[in-house]
């Protein structure tokens, strides 16, 4: 469903006993209200909030927070409709790309996703990180012989439960371990084809 800049800025959300902090939601419905703005009235301006910003946005959860389903549900629309609006843009206006960057096994050993009311299971994504982390320490040091390989990483699925990580943290790390581990892989297959593999 649609979604325009009146009803942004006019929406109103639910509060819940545990939700997300009410003054920093309101702050980013009224930046994507401004966007949507922006794009109705083709004012060519550059918009105050992108799908980038509107999917990385986090919130702390709080006693009487909104209702958290209710808000990603907003934002999702929202950034479908600004994605659309940046993809739309003459390539010289377009937001360029973050550059990829890999996911070395330091990293991972140092990650520490915040803890949300509902989330990843927190000892599903441990292990898996942890099987993430000696693959990619095996990658790094010549070894190809993944405790994981890429498309386990890319298709994996964990429970939801009370008090777990944020499911966007978590499915970010796992998107660049997906591509790191994918081209390692594609470099081990051309070492061994070429005979200057280890």
């Amino acid at each position: 469903m649609a979604l325009t800049a009146t009803e942004a800025a006019k929406k109103r959300f639910l509060r819940t006993g545990r939700g997300y902090e009410r003054r920093e939601v309101d702050h980013m419905r009224k930046r994507v209200a401004a966007s949507l703005l922006v794009i109705e009235r083709n004012l060519g301006e550059a918009l105050p909030v992108t799908s980038e910003d509107i999917k990385d946005s986090a919130f702390p959860w709080v006693i009487g927070g909104y209702e958290y389903e209710e808000v990603d549900d907003f934002l999702e629309r929202a950034a479908r409709i600004v994605s659309a609006y940046e993809q739309s843009l003459p390539i010289t206006q377009q937001i360029p790309a973050k550059p990829f960057q890999l996911l070395t096994s330091d990293e991972t050993a140092g990650l520490a996703f915040t803890i949300v009311f509902r989330g990843y299971n927190l000892k599903e994504v441990d292990r898996f990180i942890n099987r993430v982390s000696g693959t990619l320490y095996a990658c790094e040091t010549g070894r190809p012989s993944p405790l994981v390989d890429a498309s386990e990483v890319a298709r994996k699925v964990f429970s939801i439960s009370m008090r777990g990580y944020a499911e966007r943290e978590v499915d970010e790390i796992l998107d660049r371990a997906a591509e790191t581990i994918s081209r390692f892989e594609s470099d081990f297959r051309r070492q061994s084809e070429t005979g200057t593999g280890f």
